[in-house]
């Protein structure tokens, strides 16, 4: 099977968004027990969207280090599986060039390359 470039390049990309960008920002807030520093007491009284970040705060900064990695854990997971849910859905729309992927699905090659020890590439 030879798939293009931007194939190869997308699934990477979207493994680096999830272990170095986006995928990242809420485990690291998670791990460090402060969600938004900007969410005070203060401002939380005054607009909801504010009382939410407030509220992550609060239940953050009682979690022992141990109950916060497992959060991170979680958030990063969630990140991975919109991921990976994405890419089920464009080969069931049968969008190109996500149709098929090397290891069965698009997903799958997803899987492999996110992995701890990722698999490399087929040759073209």
């Amino acid at each position: 099977m030879n798939k293009p470039k931007k194939y190869r390049d997308f699934i990477d990309c979207m493994v680096d968004v999830c272990k170095n960008g986006q995928g990242q920002i809420g485990s690291e807030r998670a791990l460090s027990g402060l969600w938004n520093q900007n969410a005070t007491e203060e401002n939380a009284k005054e607009d909801i969207d504010w009382n939410d970040q407030y509220q992550m705060n609060l239940l953050l900064q009682k979690l022992s280090q141990a109950e916060r990695k497992v959060i991170a854990l979680m958030l990063e997971q969630s990140f991975r599986g919109g991921v990976f849910e994405t890419l089920k859905y464009l080969e069931e729309f049968e969008i190109e060039p996500f149709i098929e992927g090397y290891e069965g699905s698009p997903y799958n090659d997803f899987i492999g390359r996110v992995a701890k020890e990722p698999w490399d590439w087929p040759e073209q």
